[in-house]
């Protein structure tokens, strides 16, 4: 047929650009596999295709089995371009549905004169159908449950498939088709309209993939520059600290100084001495806590639950108040920002300063309960509680100021039993 023939060179022509197209991508681009065996797939149907021009007339034998390779490439094609690698049943059908078709490709080669494998290649005639509408089956199974993106166009050209194969083997009967179209036509339209569907899908992927690697390119940015923020955040926090603490301390040392020496050597005042003393001991805890806020090593729940229970032991050892205290971490190694701790140091200082000050009581307890989301913490004495005016004293200000900047709460109970700071403070905020 002429117009069979000039379809046959259409295609032989659209092949050769195709198969070129899909080599140069394989080794100048991507380097993805599932080019390569597109390739070679594209490679057989031409084979096949130039085989059955009436001027070339090749033998029938390797028609047969350019057509079968065609199968073959079509199956390590979906194999490597899908995600099949959670799928274990279908990438086991896939790679036996290329072995049977191998083995019938070496019994065709082979069958001449002999026995054995001239059985196998009946047999492999007779279950090859089956086989392949099989594979088929499983295969469109598995795209149907994914339909988006890429996925939706293997399945049009797996649909393509069973229904050009339908046509073929039933058309003639139900219809009267080979009328209109002949089964060899109707091949090479299912696998150009399949090449179609493929590159489109080829396409769809890689703008999928493109657009994956720009996401996560813009949160790896995005992420960074939150760092950045959250580093000069903290670079003005410690800044902002040095200078209240440091800055204070070194003018109340200036002062004290300055008024030593007006006095003289004669009337040296001990007092005076102390008070110098504790204004530098102050400042030497000050740059302790900064410095234990900042440290990387610091930054978990067992660090912070330990310092903070030290820290109270050797700011109630001092007085006649006894200090008892209790934790339940349920993830101790989960992370604390720096500034966080921080925070929370300097509001369980104030509430372990107002009891030593104002309670009159004879114990404090402390305890810290804490997961990966939040932390608790309650103090509370056996004073004799808080009049109004400490309730809404500087200190007590200070402390629900540091609360609502870390997004937490805070709530106070006083009476004539004594007093209890209950804080709660939401750690991935």
């Amino acid at each position: 047929m002429l117009n069979e023939t000039i379809f046959s060179l259409l295609n032989i022509g659209f092949n050769i650009c195709f198969m070129l197209y899909l080599i140069f991508k394989y080794f100048y681009e991507q380097n993805n596999k599932y080019y390569l065996f597109l390739a070679l797939l594209s490679l057989s149907f031409t084979t096949n295709l130039i085989l059955r021009l009436e001027i070339v007339n090749g033998d029938y034998t390797w028609i047969r089995i350019s057509r079968k390779a065609v199968v073959i490439f079509f199956y390590a094609f979906i194999l490597s371009f899908l995600d099949i690698r959670r799928s274990k049943f279908v990438r086991i059908s896939l790679i036996s549905g290329m072995i049977f078709i191998s083995i019938g490709l070496i019994s065709r080669l082979l069958i001449s004169g002999s026995v054995l494998f001239s059985s196998i290649n009946s047999i492999y005639r007779s279950l090859y159908s089956f086989v392949d509408l099989y594979i088929i089956a499983v295969m469109i199974s598995y795209v149907w449950k994914k339909r988006t993106g890429y996925y939706l166009y293997i399945l049009y050209g797996l649909l393509t498939v069973i229904t050009c194969a339908v046509l073929i083997y039933t058309g003639d009967q139900l219809f009267g088709l080979h009328r209109y179209i002949s089964g060899y036509l109707l091949f090479q339209t299912e696998i150009i309209i399949c090449f179609c569907f493929f590159f489109l899908a080829i396409i769809t992927k890689e703008s999928e993939q493109k657009n994956e690697i720009e996401r996560l390119e813009y949160l790896v940015e995005t992420e960074k520059k939150e760092k950045e923020n959250s580093l000069n955040l903290e670079r003005e926090r410690i800044a902002f600290d040095m200078h209240d603490e440091l800055g204070a301390g070194l003018s109340a040392i200036k002062l004290q100084s300055e008024i030593l020496k007006k006095q003289g050597s004669n009337t040296l005042n001990h007092d005076d001495l102390d008070a110098l003393i504790n204004i530098a001991d102050h400042m030497n805890k000050s740059i302790r806590e900064m410095l234990w806020s900042i440290n990387p090593q610091n930054d978990n729940l067992k660090n912070f639950e330990e310092y903070c229970i030290r820290y109270g032991r050797e700011y109630f050892e001092r007085t006649p108040i006894l200090f008892k205290a209790e934790s339940n971490l349920q993830d101790p190694g989960s992370s604390i920002y720096a500034e966080v701790r921080y925070n929370m140091l300097l509001i369980l200082k104030e509430a372990f300063h107002n009891c030593a000050k104002h309670s009159q009581g004879s114990s404090v307890n402390f305890s810290i309960t804490a997961d990966s989301r939040s932390i608790h913490m309650i103090v509370e004495d056996n004073g004799i509680g808080l009049s109004n005016d400490r309730a809404e004293g500087y200190g007590l200000k200070s402390m629900k100021r540091r609360v609502e900047k870390l997004n937490g709460e805070i709530r106070l109970r006083s009476d004539a039993n004594g007093t209890q700071i209950d804080i709660k403070i939401l750690t991935d905020n």
